[in-house]
């Protein structure tokens, strides 16, 4: 799991047990990325927010499949703007994750922000750069 600025982790897929586990050490919502049926081995997100609700912590499922859609950017801002914290996200590996992060961030930490936060987490997403400007710029 890698740690972003402002209190949220993200990290590749969760199991319910992990999700469990996370909440028992204080994590206080979830956020998942990763589009159902994705892979024949994953979990289903309606499987995840029961596991969520039935220990207390907020879910959401954001999926991102084939870009970055004003939808999941608002989705995404809107969650990051209202869920209590921490809050770890999570996807296949975790890229999709950092970079929701990085869009739902950019006007509090500029583009140069981002870029380094989610660097620093170990996710090189340079061929964000532009789109994360032309946020920025609006």
């Amino acid at each position: 799991m890698k740690e972003l600025p402002g209190d949220v982790f993200v990290t590749g897929q969760l199991l319910a047990a992990h999700m469990q586990a996370l909440a028992e050490q204080g994590v206080m919502s979830f956020i998942n990325n990763r589009p159902d049926m994705e892979s024949p081995m994953q979990p289903l997100s309606e499987e995840l927010e029961a596991t969520a609700l039935s220990i207390g912590v907020d879910y959401h499922h954001i999926p991102m499949m084939g870009g970055l859609t004003p939808g999941v950017l608002d989705a995404s801002q809107t969650a990051f703007d209202n869920l209590p914290r921490p809050i770890v996200i999570f996807c296949a590996s975790g890229m999709r994750s950092a970079a929701l992060w990085a869009f739902a961030h950019v006007d509090k930490l500029g583009v140069d922000g981002v870029m380094e936060a989610i660097s620093t987490a170990g996710y090189n997403l340079e061929q964000i750069r532009g789109p994360l400007e032309a946020r920025a710029s609006k």
